[in-house]
């Protein structure tokens, strides 16, 4: 089952990690201080947008990190994410119904671009067929 926002907000509570919305600089969604323990999430997101964020954050909170990492982290953790939110059967369903195209296949599995990308990298990198 697919993690609703306040479940996540819930996690964060139990974790003493706070969560706090703020304008953020464009292209970032979200951002872990370690000190402060704290997850600040862009007021501009969905809700759509804001769980898988919030569960990317929730990710560098379990691994101690601060702040930005190095690229293979981050996609790392984008592919952890994609796999929680997106089950094989779904996807595939999702790609008989719509096609390929990857913004048709975020808008019929409710899940941000980067969520999808991120699972077809898994695919990839495991040489899954969906």
């Amino acid at each position: 089952m697919r993690p609703t926002m306040d479940a996540l907000l819930a996690a964060a509570a139990e974790q003493q990690v706070s969560v706090r919305w703020l304008n953020m600089p464009e292209g970032w969604r979200g951002a872990y201080h370690l000190p402060s323990r704290t997850v600040y999430l862009c007021t501009c997101m969905s809700e759509c947008d804001a769980v898988p964020t919030l569960m990317h954050e929730l990710a560098h909170v379990a691994r101690e990190d601060d702040g930005h990492q190095a690229r293979p982290v981050e996609a790392r953790i984008d592919r952890l994410v994609a796999c929680r939110l997106i089950a094989p059967p779904e996807y595939r369903a999702a790609e008989a119904l719509v096609g390929p195209h990857i913004g048709a296949l975020a808008v019929e599995l409710d899940v941000p671009r980067w969520v999808v990308a991120a699972y077809r990298e898994t695919l990839r990198r495991h040489k899954i067929v969906a």
